[in-house]
């Protein structure tokens, strides 16, 4: 007489062969398991890579960049056309008595200099730096600062102009009685957001990576000293294994 299976083992018998199956095939994650200490010699067996991996920067390396980031942004100024126009247009109204035939030099200087761009005399912003970014017409290039002018640095350009053209007048006198001086003002303002944007973006975009190590690449020999070089390898390494699910086989 045939023995008859439970209805209810045949229907559960499939799903515990599945679960069985997708136990067997899931991904483990095996752990590195070797000790190891920097000054220390490499107490187990020669290891060699047996996957890419990337090569971890360390902590101090890490925040070595992020200073370095940091203290290299490079400030952002947007040029101002205003005030470049005001002082033309002052100048224009301006009634230069006898000396009427310098109104066209001075305007041309005066032009120039705007044109470069114009640095209050005390900016603390530039100072550190040898390079800046000047916004003009929607865009931000590059230029050296000693390319720029500071106010003292126009005033000396326009008195210079001014001798160059007719050395008889008193030029200093002349700019000091049409209110020429007082006309020249920066035209360059320093742009705190975009530097501080600048800045911030320098310092989160740092890789945390410097290269990487191909498998089949020497790692560490038996009885090796391990220095802090061999060591970042094997945090590197270490992390990378333990990390990457699905890799099952021995190291």
């Amino acid at each position: 007489m045939s023995r008859t299976v439970p209805h209810s083992y045949k229907v559960y018998l499939p799903l515990l062969l599945l679960f069985a199956i997708v136990l067997a095939t899931m991904p483990r994650t095996e752990k590195f398991n070797y000790a190891y200490k920097k000054g220390a010699p490499w107490m187990h067996e020669t290891l060699v890579a047996q996957f890419d991996f990337p090569i971890l920067k360390t902590d101090a390396q890490l925040r070595e960049e992020m200073i370095a980031a940091g203290s290299s942004v490079i400030p952002y100024y947007k040029y101002s056309s205003a005030v470049a126009d005001d002082a033309i247009g002052a100048l224009e109204r301006t009634d230069f008595g006898q000396y009427a035939g310098l109104k066209r030099e001075v305007g041309r200087i005066m032009s120039e200099v705007y044109s470069k761009g114009v640095f209050a005399d005390n900016d603390e912003e530039v100072h550190p730096s040898s390079i800046i970014y000047i916004q003009k017409d929607k865009r931000a290039s590059r230029y050296p600062v000693d390319e720029i002018y500071t106010v003292s640095d126009a005033r000396t350009e326009l008195l210079a102009g001014i001798r160059r053209y007719d050395s008889w007048v008193n030029a200093d006198s002349l700019c000091r009685k049409t209110g020429i001086y007082e006309w020249l003002v920066p035209n360059l303002i320093f742009d705190k957001q975009t530097t501080e944007l600048v800045h911030d973006e320098a310092v989160d975009y740092i890789s945390p990576t410097s290269g990487v190590v191909n498998a089949g690449r020497l790692i560490v020999s038996n009885g090796e000293i391990i220095t802090a070089e061999v060591e970042q390898l094997l945090d590197s390494y270490k992390a990378e294994y333990e990390n990457s699910l699905g890799y099952n086989g021995p190291v």
